[in-house]
């Protein structure tokens, strides 16, 4: 991470020696026996597996599928590991709304009425299996449970910037991000306008340094906002006590 930039880059795989770097890996059966400072993320693995990991020394287990079926799960690992070594992970996608006839309401006239009132993100279970788990307020939910993490793989555009801005709002760093389906996707406008600050790449993703730059700058009016805001604040603390 630049010392300029409030945004933190991540890729998808093994830790590089020598270099501290955040590493976060799928769960499989190659995983090396030592997973000192590694995030794994479980997919469809159970409690039971989480231990397992923790027990190898995983510094954190993210749990996906067991947590969206079992959330006790989620509590017992908290409490018999610690808040920072476990998060969760979700697969999100735009849920889906459908309209139909309103014909009873007002005999006047008819109107067309959506299922849902508000853009959001639907939960995907590993296997692509839709849960109709509202994605935000899970999040919420999973957080107050004491999880550390939340790392979020979904394919942003238009309106979901401002659902992915809100969740930032709410919970901050707790949250990453990643592209699911598109990782060549234009991550500028996430950062920009979905106001992420905690980015992971695919570890094939091939951007250049000329697209890394304008990806980091993206953060900075934020910073910069955040800097005038409180030479503000001190300015006015120094007038108050003259």
């Amino acid at each position: 991470m630049h010392e300029e930039s409030p945004l933190v880059i991540a890729r998808w795989g093994a830790p590089v020696a020598d270099r501290e770097e955040i590493c976060f890996v799928a769960d499989d059966a190659a995983l090396p026996d030592d997973l000192q400072g590694c995030n794994v993320v479980l997919g469809n693995g159970s409690e039971a597996r989480a231990e397992q990991l923790l027990a190898r020394g995983a510094a954190r287990v993210l749990l996906a599928d067991a947590a969206m079926l079992d959330s006790t799960a989620v509590s017992r690992l908290v409490q018999g590991y610690g808040a920072e070594r476990i998060g969760v992970a979700l697969l999100a996608t735009k849920r889906h709304v459908s309209w139909s006839l309103d014909i009873v309401s007002n005999a006047d006239f008819r109107c067309l009425t959506p299922s849902v009132g508000k853009h959001g993100w639907e939960i995907v279970l590993s296997d692509g299996t839709a849960s109709g788990t509202d994605a935000v307020c899970w999040v919420g939910e999973m957080l107050a449970l004491g999880v550390s993490m939340a790392l979020i793989r979904v394919d942003m555009q238009d309106e979901d910037l401002n659902t992915c801005a809100g969740l930032v709002e709410a919970h901050g760093n707790k949250l990453w991000f990643s592209p699911w389906q598109r990782p060549d996707a234009d991550l500028e406008p996430w950062v920009r306008y979905g106001q992420l600050r905690r980015l992971l790449l695919p570890a094939a993703n091939a951007r250049d340094e000329t697209e890394m730059a304008r990806i980091r700058a993206a953060a900075m009016p934020a910073q910069e906002e955040l800097v005038a805001e409180t030479a503000v604040e001190a300015a006015e603390g120094v007038g108050a006590t003259v």
